[in-house]
């Protein structure tokens, strides 16, 4: 019991440090340019953390998620500048729109055996790519969208607030994103959740006791989606342009790449990768054209030395360090 407790004092001494280095990483960045390279981890991380419910808990290998993304800005932006939708209304409407498109994708997809799944996701990313290109009316085509208005929050006799700046923007952004940790931490605990990494683990098993595979990859899909949807919508209002090319296969692979070196199974490992691959192309500029080689000689040796992630790697070192104190205090007790 008293094992059980010291865990958890441990473990919530460590989410307050957490915390407690998130707020405080803004005030000693050493320039505005890495302020906005951690905004870019923690959008970045909310969609790693929508692609973990699929790939890591599920089991299931989407190569869509950019389309979902794409979709989530589009519709916010959109809603936003032709429609004056506060950016409060628009941002849940993105995610909503995005979820519903996923569950619309996951409907037939989900009927698929093998890799059909991941192909017919990919397809459905190079499909909104186009639409959102060719729908010169409602997009602006490949010119994007631009002047999307950053997020105020009017409160009763206090004046606006306007997250129009960096510094703004990454309170608004990890807000969001320990809001999508918690919502993610209490799927995992519940029936859903549960179900959800019993079909991971052995199908058929599950469908055995009772586990309706088809309903549940579907529930699944769609709070991945909606998450997705409400990384681009975040993401829309922080830049405030955005083209076509939010669709293309590089930000599917980038937040992949982040889930699964991170580890995709587990929360902190997806923010990790996120953190990583957002910070590591930046520290690399000093390379210039090797940048590349390079990254992708630490991507192939994270994967072979860490099979199971970066995140697992880290916790199973940390529990030997643990155990390794505990036994060592064991003995000077005596």
């Amino acid at each position: 019991m008293r094992e059980i407790v010291a865990v958890d004092v441990r473990r919530f001494a460590l989410y307050g440090v957490v915390f407690l280095i998130a707020c405080t990483a803004p005030l000693v960045v050493p320039s505005g340019y890495f302020l906005h390279l951690l905004v870019l981890f923690l959008i970045f991380g909310t969609l790693a953390l929508s692609l973990s419910i699929v790939v890591g808990f599920l089991g299931e290998l989407t190569l869509g998620q950019a389309g979902f993304f794409a979709v989530g800005a589009y519709a916010s932006a959109l809603l936003s500048v032709d429609q004056n939708w506060p950016f409060w209304f628009s941002l849940p409407a993105a995610g909503l729109i995005s979820g519903l498109t996923g569950v619309l994708v996951g409907l037939p997809s989900f009927r698929l055996q093998g890799p059909y799944f991941a192909i017919v996701t990919l397809g459905f990313s190079q499909i909104i790519g186009l639409v959102i290109t060719n729908s010169i009316s409602i997009t602006r085509g490949p010119m994007g969208i631009s002047r999307i208005p950053a997020p105020t929050l009017d409160l009763p006799m206090l004046p606006t607030i306007r997250f129009n700046t960096e510094l703004s923007f990454y309170y608004l952004a990890l807000a969001l994103l320990i809001l999508v940790i918690y919502v993610v931490r209490r799927l995992l605990v519940s029936r859903t959740g549960r179900a959800i990494v019993a079909i991971r683990e052995n199908a058929s098993l599950a469908e055995s006791v009772g586990i309706d595979l088809y309903r549940y990859k579907i529930t699944a899909f769609f709070i991945s989606t909606f998450i997705a949807g409400i990384a681009g919508a975040m993401y829309a209002h922080y830049v405030r342009v955005i083209t076509p090319h939010l669709a293309d296969v590089y930000y599917t692979s980038s937040a992949l790449i982040m889930v699964v070196v991170g580890g995709a199974a587990t929360i902190s490992g997806a923010l990790i990768g996120a953190f990583v691959f957002t910070i590591l192309p930046e520290i690399l500029r000093f390379v210039e054209d090797a940048r590349l080689l390079v990254f992708g000689v630490i991507l192939i040796l994270s994967i072979h030395y860490m099979p199971k992630g970066v995140g697992p790697a880290l916790a199973q070192l940390a529990g030997r360090l643990s155990r390794r104190g505990g036994i060592s205090s064991g003995g000077n007790s005596k």
